[in-house]
């Protein structure tokens, strides 16, 4: 079964399902740094228009709408971030209009706040999710 037969719900339950088995921070922190090495760098990205501000780190997020989906793009400075970018995008990316904002993300209360600040949760991620559930 790929990604497209999954949706939004099962694909973050596999996320939940690995932050609750990975208590500790330092487990949590090696997960989420070689998910943020898997985050394809996107030509472009990283500029100005696409930056989320308000956050610690820096943070880049595009959604665009094509024949009725969303697809999201997403980078950051700090690897830990990417890692979450990372989940988004699996979460959302190529998903029909609208179905984000049906789905917010709910895996970031599974993440240690000394892994990824508080901070970082409620202003960067919470903007990209913003914009990915700003398409209907």
């Amino acid at each position: 079964m790929g990604k497209e037969d999954k949706g939004v719900r099962e694909i973050e339950a596999q996320y939940i399902e690995a932050f609750k088995q990975l208590e500790d921070p330092e487990s949590q922190c090696e997960y989420l740094l070689q998910l943020g090495m898997r985050l394809q760098q996107e030509e472009g990205l990283r500029q100005a228009a696409y930056r989320i501000e308000g956050c610690q780190a820096a943070v880049w997020c595009r959604v665009r709408q094509t024949e009725g989906r969303i697809y999201f793009a997403g980078d950051s400075d700090s690897l830990l971030v990417r890692g979450i970018l990372y989940i988004l995008k699996e979460m959302y990316d190529g998903r029909p209009a609208g179905e984000a904002g049906d789905c917010p993300p709910l895996f970031l209360t599974y993440i240690s706040d000394a892994v990824i600040y508080k901070e970082i949760k409620v202003n960067g991620i919470a903007k990209c999710y913003q914009k990915l559930a700003a398409y209907k």
